[in-house]
């Protein structure tokens, strides 16, 4: 039996939502039917080229599965930084319902808006950037940015690896305004060691420019000016690329240690309190908002992926990639060590850059992504 699906977005300029979008393109390869609350994404320039469309004719309730898109309750403008806020879909949770609900939730941070009470009523809850060494609700999965038709089309055909040239991005220009503390970790520790075997390439595009094809112009706005074909094509001719996001947290405590991640002075009161604890306790440090689209982008173009050891910062997704052969997991504790092994197999870079890609397409195409999707809420993987 197929599903159909029911999908709330927001079809504001700029308001990226890959998560949908991936699941879009994945329930369209399978032939699974779904609707949206709205138009959303554009997938070129002819103006009905809807991913989503509304059809006024079907409601949730003409469906088995209900998505809620992460930006509905909570946005935050990238240009800008302000806060839209949202209430959940009206009716969403009424009594009787035969539609099972799921909230997708790729926000920043470790304690986001899909921790709050109502959103215990999600059957389930699509957690990206999830940390197995933390406390969650119980109505949580991890999840994961992965892969949409975009990225793969803008990052299809790269030279071999062995043509393309031997260097290092360093290039974090579609970022938000936040420090972001593994980068800087990996800045002062990995950086130095690395550009020893691998020159940096620090250049930045500048996002502020409309580009002049209409095309690119369109990905632009509709990504809230994230979009760079100059970008990509950098990521094709390069080697490797670092993939650092999000911040080390001490290894307690496993439940709310998002008490020390805001909240002012009395917050890092208790973040010295457990910095100090951290000195005479032998786990490592955890990683909280590790997950990024730098990472997808470079397995995508088939780059050898610099990212901290997932495994060892707790990082969880759902098919976990192999330090060493799909990526370049780094205890940055011990980066000397990762070098010199490095410099010993310079060789493996292709390799892991293959293994890399082959493993992204396998397990975080859209294709793949909607099969995942659809056994999480109850229906069997479809035959293509």
């Amino acid at each position: 039996m197929k599903p159909c699906v029911y999908i709330y977005c927001r079809n504001e300029a700029g308001n990226l939502q890959e998560d949908v979008i991936a699941l879009a393109e994945g329930f369209r390869e399978l032939g699974i039917p779904y609707y949206g609350n709205c138009n959303y994404w554009l997938q070129s320039t002819d103006p009905e080229d809807y991913l989503i469309l509304h059809n006024p004719d079907i409601c949730p309730d003409d469906c088995n599965v209900v998505i809620v898109s992460y930006t509905w309750p909570y946005w935050i403008r990238m240009n800008t930084f302000d806060l839209v806020r949202r209430p959940l879909p009206e009716h969403l949770f009424r009594k009787g319902r035969q539609y099972t609900t799921v909230y997708m939730d790729n926000h920043d941070g470790h304690r986001t808006v899909s921790w709050e009470p109502e959103f215990r009523q999600f059957d389930i809850i699509l957690r990206s950037k999830l940390n197995c060494r933390a406390w969650h609700p119980d109505n949580m999965r991890p999840w994961s940015l992965s892969l949409t038709n975009r990225v793969i089309h803008a990052t299809a055909n790269p030279p071999h690896f062995d043509a393309r040239r031997k260097r290092l991005l360093v290039n974090f220009g579609a970022s938000h305004a936040f420090p972001h503390e593994t980068r800087d970790f990996a800045h002062s520790r990995f950086e130095p060691k690395i550009a020893r075997l691998l020159p940096i390439d620090r250049t930045k595009d500048d996002l502020s420019i409309k580009p002049a094809d209409a095309y690119e112009a369109l990905m632009w706005q509709q990504t809230g000016y994230r979009f760079s074909r100059d970008y990509y094509e950098r990521l094709k001719q390069s080697q490797a690329v670092a993939c650092f996001c999000g911040a080390l947290i001490p290894p307690m405590p496993f439940l709310h240690p998002e008490t020390y991640l805001v909240g002012g002075n009395k917050a890092r009161l208790r973040r010295w309190f457990f910095e100090a604890l951290a000195l005479v306790d032998p786990r490592p440090r955890r990683a909280v908002q590790w997950d990024s689209f730098r990472f997808w982008e470079a397995l995508a173009a088939g780059c050898a992926a610099f990212n901290l050891d997932l495994e060892h910062y707790g990082g969880e997704l759902p098919v976990m990639p192999e330090k060493g052969k799909h990526y370049l997991g780094i205890d940055l504790n011990r980066v000397s060590r990762f070098i010199e092994r490095l410099a010993e197999d310079i060789g493996s870079l292709e390799r892991v850059a293959r293994g890399g890609h082959e493993w992204a397409m396998t397990y975080y195409s859209p294709i793949a992504t909607a099969k995942r999707f659809l056994s999480l809420v109850g229906f069997s993987e479809p035959h293509t």
